[in-house]
């Protein structure tokens, strides 16, 4: 296999006070978890993302939680039917979920009450892979379900080289995960996915992969995370969408840049609640 080549996302982690975040309760880990490095992933550990969200239909998606009252996922995840988000989820097939560090409450379930996918979403090639669920339901934060980080206006600082996915899509062995899996990724040069999946170098997708770890299908939707310093405390950021890949899960994937976006996400969230 060719190397990878890696690159840098002009995204930036030094955040000055004209910074706005989407949900000012967001990125908070009440147990900050060890650092981990899906396929070729490792099991997520059980407190770190209280954002995660599964999609609950005839098939599973994820997404993430970016505030009270919408969930993130990709607009290519609708064209299953999805009625239901599940919040506080870890273990699918389990009522309670627990490890050796600890014990989730119960997850539980809320109705979709209506979806707005991108209007410049083009299904033939994934473009603007991105949507919003706005859940029928106002949801009650806590240290186990909590919003993403969303960086409003961006601020100059450091580049990020590596980022998280998290999701309970196609492992080596089975075609979902029972427990949400996690794997940290290179970002890459765009052209190792331009080249790969022939689509254009326009800033609105993100190129990231590794040796040893990719996302897979029942993956999408889920976020592509760092965690940064803001305002003295590490917090969760949102950077990508799981968008797609190759069928075999070992190669580059491309995910949606959701800082393009993000005059349409305050636009939807603030008028639509």
């Amino acid at each position: 296999m060719t190397a990878f080549v890696l690159g840098v996302l002009t995204i930036f982690h030094l955040f000055f006070g004209s910074a706005k975040l989407l949900d000012d309760n967001c990125g908070l880990i009440a147990n900050l978890p060890r650092n981990k490095r899906l396929t070729g992933g490792e099991d997520a550990y059980i407190f770190s993302n209280p954002w995660m969200v599964l999609l609950l239909g005839d098939s599973i998606a994820g997404g993430s939680l970016i505030n009270s009252h919408f969930v993130m996922t990709a607009a290519h995840a609708l064209s299953a039917s999805f009625k239901k988000v599940r919040l506080g989820e870890y273990d699918r097939e389990s009522s309670k979920d627990c490890t050796s560090t600890g014990c989730l409450p119960r997850s539980y379930d809320i109705d979709i009450a209506d979806e707005f996918i991108h209007p410049a979403y083009q299904y033939e090639n994934y473009r603007n892979d991105i949507a919003l669920l706005r859940m029928a339901e106002e949801v009650t934060f806590s240290d186990y379900i909590r919003p993403i980080c969303l960086l409003v206006n961006e601020q100059v600082g450091k580049p990020i080289p590596l980022f998280k996915v998290t999701g309970w899509g196609k492992t080596n062995s089975y075609p979902t995960s029972r427990i949400l899996k996690t794997a940290i990724i290179d970002v890459l040069d765009i052209t190792n996915c331009t080249d790969l999946f022939e689509t254009q170098n326009d800033g609105i997708q993100i190129c990231a992969g590794s040796l040893n770890s990719d996302t897979c299908s029942g993956d999408s939707g889920g976020p592509l995370s760092a965690t940064l310093p803001y305002n003295n405390t590490n917090r969760v950021f949102q950077f990508g969408i799981i968008s797609y890949g190759t069928p075999t899960c070992d190669a580059p994937s491309l995910y949606t840049n959701v800082t393009h976006f993000m005059d349409w996400i305050v636009n939807t969230t603030s008028n639509k609640v």
